[in-house]
C-alpha cells in the first residue's frame, strides 16, 4: 500500500521522486533470484550470448596443455637414455689402430761370420758361483757375448723385473716385483740408470706393451693371487690402470700360467699369451671324467682389440705361451714352457687358427697326457729347447745397429738354471737347419743368473734384465 502525504506545492517534484522510488523497490522486492536474472537479461537481449564462450573456454586450455606435458618428458627422457651407448662407438675410433711401419736393415753394417758366445766358470766369484750384487766389474768379466760386441750396465730395477719394453719417450718400462712377493708396480728406468715407480699396484705383472703412435701401456696381471687373469690399460702418464679384461683364464700355481707376455701385431691388434690352468690336463674330479675341460681362451695366444678388448682366439694348444714377439716381416712368435716333468719347452711360429698340440704329448713322453685325436692337425715346434730350460723373454731383432745377418733373428732368454739355460740364445729362423736332429741353439749371451726378458733398444742395441738383482745389460757392437 502506497501512501502519499500532504504537503505543500512546493514539495511536489520531492514527492514525485519518492514515489519512482518506492515503484522501483516494490517492483525488485517481488521478484524471485531466477525472475530478476530473466528480468535483467531477457532471452531475447543480444548480450547474451556473453555466456556462451564461457563453458567453450574452459576445455579450450585442457587439449593446449596436454601436448605441452606429453612433449615435455619426450626430449627430456630420450636423450639421457642414448647418452650412454651412443659414446661408446664415438670413442671407440678416436685412437685408431695403428699398423707397424716397414723396416729394413739397409743401414747395418755389413755381415759378418756369426760366432757363439763362450761360456764362464761356473764358480770362483766374490759370491762363489756368481759376483755378488754390487760387483758389476765382476759381472762384466763373467758375461761374455761373441766376437765384436760388447756389454755395459745400464742400470738396476729396485725389485725383480718380469718383462721389459722400451717407451715412446726412449725409456726402459719393467714389470717389477716388489720387496721379495708377487706383487708389484711397472717402474720407468731413466737414462742415468736411476728408475722410478710409473704405475701400480699389481698383482703378479708380468707382461707390457705400449700401443703403437701412443703412450697408452697395457700390462698383463692377475685380480687375485690365484683366480682372474686381467688386462689392464695405463693411461699415458702413469697413474691408476683401468680395466679391459678382467676375466681371463687363471691359474696353475702362485707363480705360473696365467696372462703372460704380450706384443702389438703389424695390424695393430694385441696379441697375449695365456697360460693353461693344469700342467697335463689333469682333472680335478678323477671320479667322474678323466681330464680336465679347458677354457675357450686357456692355453692360447689371443688376438685383443685394445680399444674394445674384444677377444678372439688366434693359435691354441700352447701349455705356457710366456711371450710373443713380431718381426719385420709381421710372423708371429711365441716361447712355450713345457709341463712340470720337462717335456714341451719351445719356440714356435704363430699361423692364425693353428694348433700346437697340447695337452695331447703322450709323443713328448707325457704317459698321463690324453691321447691324441685324429681330426687334428697338430704345427710343429720352430725350436724345441733343452727340458727344464723354461724359455722366457722373446724378441724379434728389427734394428740396424747389428750386423745385416743379424736382422730377424729371434732373441730368446732362457731362464733356469740348467747346463743349457741361464743364457740369450740366437736363432735364425732363416736357418735350413731348423727342425733337425743336430740343431742347437746359438749361446749368444752367457754368464747371467736368471734371464727374464729381452728387448731391441731404440738405438738397436740389445737389452735384457736379470731378475735376481734386477739389473740391466745392454749389449752394442763394435
Amino acid at each position: 500500500m502506497i501512501v502519499i502525504l500532504r504537503l505543500p506545492f512546493v514539495s511536489l517534484c520531492l514527492r514525485v521522486f519518492v514515489l519512482s522510488f518506492l515503484l522501483i523497490l516494490s517492483a525488485c522486492g517481488s521478484a524471485t533470484p531466477q525472475g530478476a536474472f530473466q528480468a535483467t537479461l531477457p532471452p531475447a537481449v543480444s548480450s547474451a550470448p556473453v555466456y556462451t564462450p564461457t563453458p567453450t573456454l574452459t576445455p579450450s586450455p585442457t587439449p593446449t596443455l596436454t601436448p605441452t606435458l606429453t612433449l615435455t618428458p619426450s626430449p627430456t627422457i630420450t636423450p639421457t637414455g642414448t647418452q650412454t651407448p651412443t659414446l661408446t662407438p664415438t670413442i671407440t675410433p678416436t685412437v685408431p689402430l695403428l699398423t707397424l711401419p716397414p723396416v729394413t736393415n739397409a743401414d747395418a753394417p755389413n755381415s759378418i761370420l756369426a760366432q757363439a758366445a763362450e761360456l764362464s766358470a761356473a764358480s770362483g766369484w766374490s759370491c762363489d758361483d756368481f759376483p755378488c750384487e754390487d760387483d758389476i766389474p765382476g759381472f762384466l768379466e763373467r758375461i761374455r757375448v761373441p766376437p765384436g760386441f760388447v756389454v755395459e750396465h745400464t742400470g738396476q730395477f729396485p725389485g725383480q723385473p718380469v718383462q721389459i719394453t722400451y717407451g715412446p719417450d726412449g725409456r726402459l718400462y719393467a714389470t717389477v716385483l716388489e720387496n721379495g712377493t708377487r706383487s708389484g708396480a711397472v717402474y720407468a728406468m731413466n737414462a742415468d740408470g736411476s728408475s722410478e715407480r710409473y704405475s701400480g699396484d699389481f698383482i703378479s705383472p708380468v707382461g707390457l706393451a705400449f700401443q703403437p703412435g701412443t703412450d697408452v701401456l697395457y700390462v698383463s696381471a692377475r685380480l687375485t693371487p690365484m683366480q682372474r687373469g686381467a688386462l689392464l690399460r695405463v693411461p699415458p702418464g702413469g697413474g691408476a690402470p683401468q680395466d679391459v679384461i678382467i676375466d681371463l683364464p687363471c691359474c696353475y700355481s702362485l707363480v705360473d700360467n696365467q696372462p703372460n707376455g704380450m706384443t702389438f701385431g703389424a695390424d695393430g691388434y694385441l696379441y697375449l699369451g695365456v697360460g693353461a690352468l693344469t700342467d697335463h690336463a689333469e682333472s680335478t674330479e678323477p671320479d667322474s671324467k678323466p681330464y680336465a675341460d679347458l677354457l675357450p681362451h686357456e692355453a692360447a695366444i689371443l688376438r685383443i682389440q685394445p680399444h674394445t678388448g674384444a677377444v678372439e682366439v688366434y693359435a691354441s694348444g700352447l701349455r705356457n705361451p710366456y711371450d710373443v714377439a713380431v718381426s719385420a716381416d709381421g710372423q708371429l712368435y711365441a716361447t712355450d714352457q713345457g709341463i712340470v716333468a720337462g717335456p714341451g719347452d719351445r719356440l714356435v711360429a704363430l699361423d692364425a687358427g693353428a694348433f700346437y698340440g697340447w695337452p695331447y704329448w703322450r709323443t713328448r713322453g707325457c704317459g698321463d697326457c690324453p691321447l691324441s685325436r685324429a681330426d687334428l692337425t697338430v704345427m710343429p715346434d720352430l725350436v724345441p729347447f733343452p727340458d727344464f730350460s723354461l724359455p722366457r723373454g722373446l724378441a724379434a731383432y728389427t734394428g740396424t745397429q747389428f750386423p745385416a745377418n743379424y736382422f730377424g733373428s729371434l732373441f730368446v732368454a732362457l731362464w733356469n738354471g740348467t747346463p743349457d739355460a741361464q743364457r740369450i740364445v740366437r736363432i735364425d729362423p732363416r736357418d735350413p737347419r731348423l727342425g733337425g736332429e743336430d740343431y742347437t741353439p746359438e749361446p749368444f749371451m752367457t754368464g747371467l743368473i736368471r734371464p727374464t726378458d729381452v728387448t731391441i733398444a731404440p738405438d738397436g742395441s740389445l737389452v735384457l734384465a736379470d731378475f735376481i738383482y734386477g739389473h740391466v745389460w745392454r749389449v752394442s757392437y763394435q
